[in-house]
């Protein structure tokens, strides 16, 4: 007997809505019931290309009118916890995009109303489902780096302030390039290193973006609109004794690297971006970087999928309670050791 597809409901249908609709669209599994979006004509052009039957501007009457398996928000962090609280008191299944939310507090909410409404909750951190990052969760977990004692990442983009309020403006977006794009990284490293636990951090942050000659802006109105950090550098420690660095800029040079990482570990170095692995062998260094699939499958789409398999089989998806949370208490931390100008415990 055919199973029925589950019901999918789209909050937010900006950019990361759509390829929300497109990753759930992918799967035979799914079926886009409707769409919701405070702009009403954005949420029409979306239903349309993608075939979706409704459309509301207020998702609480998407809610109300359609028994839906999944909610997905694509919102501002600032908006995830009012969603997420209204999808699971209807019943519903959440997926967040990142971050979950724009404090440590308004995340353990919603991981709290998840657990007590038994609901399950993930989020949208696809760079887990990459083969270079599940490779190198490999080999950490088969201990061919040795112990890693330092994760070195840096990521950004050249040039490019996203010019939607909710990533530009605090109140929205609850913090800049740390928490909009860096997260993916951090939580892809994390993940790859078996999720240690964070104990204390610093970290300096700093707006260039207002200090430039010419800033490259990319919206209507003042640069002073935009109130969040450009640039953060941390130092995160974890209770095993191993460190991590992480360098986040918006305004990177063209020559510059863009995105990467590297783990220092007692027999060797591993890479990010590409996928490296270089192992210390009777004085010499030998290349042992695996080979990965030439055409992996798109990875939101695979993150969607698990999700659905998730709810089909009543296990825990990819990505944890603990895990969300452990990457919230990172970001909260730089932001509060960079506010402070002092190193921060980190509590759990």
């Amino acid at each position: 007997m055919k199973t029925k597809p589950l019901n999918v409901g789209v909050i937010g249908c900006g950019a990361h809505g759509r390829g929300h609709v497109a990753g759930y669209g992918q799967l035979l599994d799914a079926c886009i019931v409707a769409v919701a979006d405070a702009d009403l004509q954005r949420a029409k052009q979306v239903a349309v290309e993608f075939g979706v039957e409704y459309h509301y501007v207020d998702y609480r009457e998407m809610l109300a009118r359609h028994p839906l398996d999944i909610v997905s928000l694509a919102l501002p962090p600032a908006l995830n916890p009012d969603a997420a609280l209204a999808a699971f008191a209807v019943g519903a299944h959440v997926m967040a995009s990142k971050p979950l939310a724009v404090s440590l507090a308004q995340a353990e909410k919603i991981i709290t109303t998840a657990r007590s409404t038994g609901k399950l909750l993930t989020m949208g951190l696809q760079n887990r489902c990459l083969p270079e990052v599940q490779a190198l969760r490999r080999i950490i977990a088969n201990g061919r780096l040795g112990r890693v004692y330092h994760a070195r990442l840096w990521h950004g983009h050249v040039m490019h302030v996203p010019p939607t309020p909710t990533m530009y403006q605090r109140a929205l977006a609850g913090g800049g390039v740390l928490f909009h794009t860096m997260i993916h990284l951090l939580d892809a490293v994390l993940w790859a290193l078996g999720n240690p636990r964070p104990v204390r951090a610093t970290a300096s942050s700093y707006r260039k973006f207002g200090r430039m000659s010419n800033p490259p802006a990319t919206w209507e109105g003042p640069v002073d609109a935009c109130d969040i950090e450009d640039f953060n550098v941390g130092l995160v420690h974890f209770a095993d004794g191993s460190t991590m660095s992480l360098e986040s800029n918006w305004l990177m040079h063209p020559r510059t690297r863009q995105s990467g990482a590297e783990l220092l570990g007692d027999w060797g170095v591993a890479g990010l971006r590409p996928l490296s692995l270089e192992l210390e062998q009777e004085g010499e260094i030998i290349d042992a970087t695996p080979e990965l699939p030439a055409n992996p499958p798109d990875a939101f789409g695979q993150i969607c999928l698990d999700f659905c398999q998730s709810i089909r089989q009543n296990r825990t998806p990819l990505v944890r309670f603990g895990e969300m949370l452990n990457v919230q208490r990172i970001m909260d931390t730089l932001y509060r050791a960079a506010d402070s100008g002092h190193e921060v415990k980190i509590l759990t």
